[in-house]
C-alpha cells in the first residue's frame, strides 16, 4: 500500500503529532461539521482557547483560515460567530458542485488511480452509527478525499482548489442527510459505479453518475432539513 493511500486511514491518528495550528484547525472545524458549535453561535480566541484547552496563538491561526473556508463569519472588527446555514446556502452549495464534479469527474476519467480510489472507496463504505464521532467523521473524511482525489485527477489546479472548498462547506451539509440514520451503505452502489467509469474510462458516463450522485445528496439533505425539529427562520441551528 502506497503511502498515499495509508495516509487516508492515518488523519486521526496524525493529530497528536500535528503542529498545534492544525490540531485545533481539525478540530474547531470538526466541531463545527458535527454541529457542536452551532450555526450563528459566538465564539472567539479566549472562548475556544477555554474550551478545548488549546494555545491561543493555535486558536487564533485556525479562526483566520476557518473564515477563509467559510465556516466561522467576521462580524465587525473582532466578533466572531459560525456561520450560518441557511436553506438558500444549500441551495447554493449543490449548485456551484452540479457544474463543477461532474466537469472534474468528466476530464479525471482515464487519468485517475485506480488503486488509490479504491481505497477511498472503501473507506466511504464503512459503516458507522450515528452519534459516533470518530465513526462520523472518518466517513465524511473519506468521501470528502474520494471527490477531491477526482478533482485534482482533472489535471485542473483551479478546479481542484474551488471543489476543496466547497467540500469543506459541504461537508457539514452532508452531516445533516445521515446524522440520525446510517447513510453509508445508501452510498455504495453509486461510487461504485462512479469508479468503475473513471477507470473504464468513459467521460459521459463518469459525468452522469457525479451528476446523479449529487442530486441524490441533495434529496437526502433537503428532507432532514425538512424533517428538523430545530429549523427555524431559515436557518439550521
Amino acid at each position: 500500500m502506497s503511502t498515499e493511500i495509508g495516509n487516508v486511514f492515518s488523519r486521526l491518528e496524525k493529530e497528536q503529532t500535528a503542529p498545534p495550528a492544525d490540531q485545533a484547525y481539525e478540530l474547531i472545524r470538526d466541531e463545527i461539521i458535527l454541529g457542536r458549535l452551532k450555526p450563528g453561535e459566538v465564539v472567539s480566541e479566549t472562548s475556544l482557547e477555554e474550551r478545548y484547552q488549546i494555545a491561543r496563538a493555535a486558536v487564533r491561526s485556525a479562526i483566520v483560515q476557518l473564515i477563509g473556508e467559510r465556516l466561522i463569519k467576521a462580524v465587525g472588527k473582532k466578533s466572531r460567530i459560525i456561520a450560518p446555514l441557511t436553506v438558500g446556502d444549500i441551495h447554493d452549495i449543490f449548485l456551484l458542485r452540479r457544474e463543477l464534479e461532474p466537469l472534474a469527474a468528466r476530464l479525471a476519467a482515464g487519468n485517475v488511480s485506480e488503486e488509490l480510489l479504491r481505497v477511498l472507496d472503501e473507506a466511504c463504505r464503512r459503516t458507522y452509527e450515528p452519534g459516533n464521532k470518530k465513526g462520523e467523521l472518518a466517513f465524511l473524511d473519506a468521501n470528502r478525499r474520494f471527490h477531491l482525489a477526482i478533482g485534482r485527477a482533472s489535471g485542473s489546479p483551479r478546479l481542484t482548489q474551488m471543489l476543496e472548498h466547497l467540500h469543506n462547506e459541504a461537508s457539514r451539509i452532508l452531516y445533516l442527510g445521515f446524522r440520525n440514520t446510517n447513510r453509508s451503505k445508501d452510498w455504495t452502489h453509486g461510487h461504485e459505479n462512479l469508479l468503475e467509469a473513471l477507470v473504464r474510462p468513459s467521460p459521459e458516463e463518469a459525468e452522469r453518475i457525479a451528476l446523479q450522485l449529487l442530486d441524490k445528496s441533495y434529496e437526502d439533505v433537503m428532507r432532514a432539513v425538512i424533517t428538523n425539529p430545530k429549523f427555524k427562520d431559515a436557518q439550521l441551528a
